[in-house]
């Protein structure tokens, strides 16, 4: 009965197996004991409702099946702990993407939230966010996920295998300046910062 007896390898094994043993390893995983309240609680201590953890509990297990399937996975940590890495970085992303409009006054920020003009530039910015990563490399995207989920230059030194902090602070104010460098090249993410200002 109880879903702790699943080890991760089981989990991970049945998810990339497919057809049922997926369905049951994400079931699984589904109700985890504590896995739940774990993100309830960060998503509601940095200003969301009981909704958005069940939104972002959601998204994040649609992401975590499909980044093992893709082979994306790498074992470092424990599933658990991957899990509510990824739904911490989705809420952060979805603040993000809620804060980008706070600075217009509150009757631009509901016409604009409301129309399809503005889902339309928030599907174009998720788009070339995801090219410039893209093509920042695959150390570059992990260490600026760690980054963004708030660990310290200490622990990214250690997940990162980097010989000190200051090293990883480097590499991590490098890839930063890769990532914008590639987003401002891109002539559309100049076309959708003008139409803000519009």
């Amino acid at each position: 009965m109880a879903n702790t007896s699943w080890s991760d390898e089981a989990l991970v094994s049945g998810i990339r197996a497919g057809g049922t043993a997926r369905e049951e390893a994400l079931k699984r995983l589904y109700l985890m004991p504590g896995l739940r309240d774990t993100v309830t609680r960060y998503i509601m201590a940095n200003g969301g409702s009981q909704q958005d953890a069940q939104d972002i509990f959601q998204e994040a297990l649609i992401i975590l099946d499909r980044n093992i399937r893709e082979g994306r996975y790498e074992a470092r940590s424990a599933l658990t702990t991957y899990f509510v890495a990824i739904a911490k970085w989705r809420w952060v992303t979805v603040r993000r993407q809620q804060n980008r409009y706070t600075d217009l006054s509150p009757a631009h920020y509901d016409t604009l939230v409301e129309s399809p003009e503005a889902e339309t530039i928030r599907i174009e910015y998720r788009a070339l966010f995801e090219e410039a990563l893209a093509q920042i490399g695959e150390r570059c995207r992990e260490l600026l996920r760690l980054y963004q989920l708030d660990y310290s230059m200490e622990e990214i030194a250690q997940l990162m295998r980097y010989n000190s902090a200051d090293v990883a602070k480097k590499e991590a104010y490098r890839c930063r300046m890769r990532f914008r460098e590639l987003l401002q090249s891109n002539p559309a993410f100049a076309v959708l910062i003008e139409n803000r200002r519009l």
